[in-house]
């Protein structure tokens, strides 16, 4: 059909009128989206970078606070950060290459390629169930004495696994899932050993080069790093340095840091065959039957009904101490978000749900102050009773006073040596939770550490009647009496 010219300029406006309309509607959600996450910023539950695309289209991006509060220097969109455990995706996907080039069975033995390993377990478990936690190896960042004796100290690769990453199984393997970073250390051993080089160098020429990802790599507290932001532990009383962890403990399960921006282009690629291959990717995103954990990825299939039509959610947390981040995909609609932190303990869950439903016009939940800055900001301004009083209020609003967060908190207040306080959180806690042999035990500790031995007594023994294995309980026990 012969377009007139009337036609002509009335195709033209249309089409100006839509890219008008979703412009302003762009603009909107990102009004939105900073208002929603300055609440987290405001209730100093955030501080960092933030960022939502759609097919690499940067919709709403933003820095917050301070990427070195003692030099007042403020996170930009250039600001580095530690991505801990986003870092699995990343070894997973080395991985898959290696299989693409059929270095590498996803079914075959770990044994088959590090026979080294006790092999008891190596010739027991496969790559697969490594990368889907379901192996039944341990974790050895909950190994009691990691953070005082190991966390430190700099280990070779095999120094580590003889180490920490040896031990038993938990379970029999593809029986249960049990989230493992020994597991993805181990697999970082695997990549070195099958390709003969470093981790380290092959996550930069088979992906960061590629890709030009110029602000992405593998940390090191040694190398001078622009632009790397400074990780902080956010306390009642404010923040402080985080404290020091070994870059060589993290590795292969959490060892990179990135940028907002690099991530865009890693999200962008994945929507490709750049990397790996359909087949392969396809396999990336299948979950276990244990859980919603594929390989390196955790997938969830969000409610049709709410979002009205079937969406796919592909998502990972990281966490590493001074640090959280958070990458989450929508793969229908390549939405993206990223949320990097650098004080530790965002909440990063409600904070990409709440962006989410932004986008797609969906009810959220705005932030709220945390239970114990509420508690704690009563007893700066009345202390003790009026504490007592906002903790009755809370109950009374039915607020979640969680056993776990309350008990967490007292710790806290002893820590800043103010222990009656504390025996008043910890009292109650235990009134709250009488059935918990927990919070009797955290209310000796706090007895005896107050000089207050027949309380302390008294306290330890109710523990032990609700626990009789309690070891600290007994320990206390013959200690006092």
């Amino acid at each position: 059909m012969k377009l007139t010219s009337n036609m002509f300029y009335h195709t033209i406006f249309i089409t100006a009128l839509l890219l008008l309309s979703h412009t302003v509607i762009a603009g909107e959600h990102a009004k939105e989206m900073d208002a929603f996450i300055e609440q987290f910023h405001g209730f100093k539950q955030f501080n960092g970078n933030v960022l939502v695309a759609k097919q690499g289209k940067i919709i709403f991006e933003k820095s917050y606070g301070y990427a070195n509060f003692e030099w007042d220097i403020k996170n930009t969109a250039e600001t580095k950060f530690r991505i801990g455990s986003i870092t699995k995706q990343f070894t997973a996907l080395l991985i898959l290459q290696l299989a693409q080039q059929n270095k590498i069975q996803l079914d075959a033995p770990l044994a088959t390629y590090l026979p080294d390993y006790r092999q008891d377990i190596g010739n027991k478990i496969t790559i697969r169930q490594i990368l889907n936690h379901t192996s039944g190896l341990s974790n050895y960042t909950q190994t009691k004495t990691f953070r005082s004796k190991y966390s430190r100290n700099p280990y070779s690769v095999d120094e580590f696994i003889k180490l920490l990453c040896s031990d038993d199984l938990l379970f029999e393997p593809g029986t249960q899932f049990r989230y493992s970073n020994s597991g993805y250390f181990i697999l970082g051993a695997v990549i070195e050993k099958v390709t003969q080089q470093r981790y380290q160098d092959v996550l930069q020429e088979n992906i960061f080069k590629p890709l030009n990802m110029h602000n992405t790599g593998y940390d090191s507290h040694a190398k001078i790093i622009n632009q790397r932001a400074s990780g902080y532990s956010n306390s009642l009383d404010g923040y402080t340095n985080a404290d020091y962890l070994d870059m060589s403990i993290p590795y292969a399960a959490g060892s990179i840091y990135s940028t907002a921006r690099d991530l865009v282009k890693w999200d962008q690629a994945l929507y490709t065959n750049k990397l790996i291959n359909k087949e392969l990717k396809k396999q990336m995103y299948t979950v276990s039957e244990q859980r919603n954990y594929a390989l390196g990825w955790e997938v969830n299939q969000l409610d049709a009904d709410k979002y009205g039509k079937p969406l796919t959610q592909v998502q990972h947390g990281g966490g590493i101490e001074g640090f959280n981040a958070f990458i989450s995909r929508i793969i229908e609609d390549q939405l993206l978000v990223i949320i990097l932190n650098n004080t530790g303990g965002a909440p990063m869950t409600p904070m990409t749900k709440g962006l989410t439903n932004i986008f797609y016009g969906k009810p959220y939940d705005g932030a709220t102050e945390n239970v114990d800055s509420q508690l704690y900001h009563a007893l700066q301004n009345g202390g003790i009773a009026q504490l007592k009083s906002k903790y009755n209020q809370l109950d009374e609003q039915k607020v979640p006073l969680r056993e776990r967060s309350i008990n967490y908190f007292g710790y806290e207040l002893i820590a800043m040596k103010k222990l009656d306080a504390a025996i008043a959180v910890f009292e109650l806690n235990a009134a709250k939770y009488p059935d918990s042999a927990n919070t009797h035990d955290s209310l000796g500790e706090a007895y005896l550490t107050a000089n207050k031995p027949v309380l302390a007594l008294k306290s330890y023994q109710r523990a032990l009647e609700l626990n009789p294995d309690s070891e600290s309980a007994k320990q206390a026990i013959i200690k006092l009496q």
